[in-house]
């Protein structure tokens, strides 16, 4: 099954298509997501290399840690991707898509930095740390 959807950053400049046919979504609470997005937990949705297809693609790139380079767009700044190198997954934001209805949180990562008073997402797997299990 193929559910094929656009996105794109805030000013329009990154455009892409992604097939979210066996995508996974979630939130990661560690404090590199939270202080890249401004708030409490970024949100991603994985899917296999080859479903995503860059229209015109992120000039921006930043490393905060070894382990990923986050890609952005340079003219408004919206973070767009987490490339962590080792799998062979695309996670790109999920905020970014042109229409994210539909696409329920199944995880969350690095709940041990969750903000006090944020509950877990009814239903979701929770993890301490990050983990490949997702």
């Amino acid at each position: 099954m193929v559910d094929l959807r656009a996105g794109s950053c805030l000013c329009g400049a990154v455009r892409y298509e992604i097939n979210l046919d066996g995508h996974r979504t979630g939130n990661c609470h560690c404090r590199d997501c939270q202080k890249n997005g401004g708030g409490p937990f970024m949100t991603f949705t994985t899917v296999p290399q080859g479903q995503l297809r860059w229209l015109s693609r992120p000039d921006g790139a930043a490393r905060a840690s070894n382990k990923a380079v986050r890609r952005f767009c340079s003219h408004c700044g919206t973070p767009m991707t987490w490339d962590g190198g080792e799998n062979d997954n695309n996670n790109v934001s999920t905020g970014t898509l042109d229409d994210p209805s539909g696409l329920a949180i199944s995880y969350e990562i690095f709940t041990r930095s969750r903000w006090a008073g944020l509950p877990p997402v009814p239903g979701a797997r929770q993890y301490e740390g990050g983990t490949s299990q997702y």
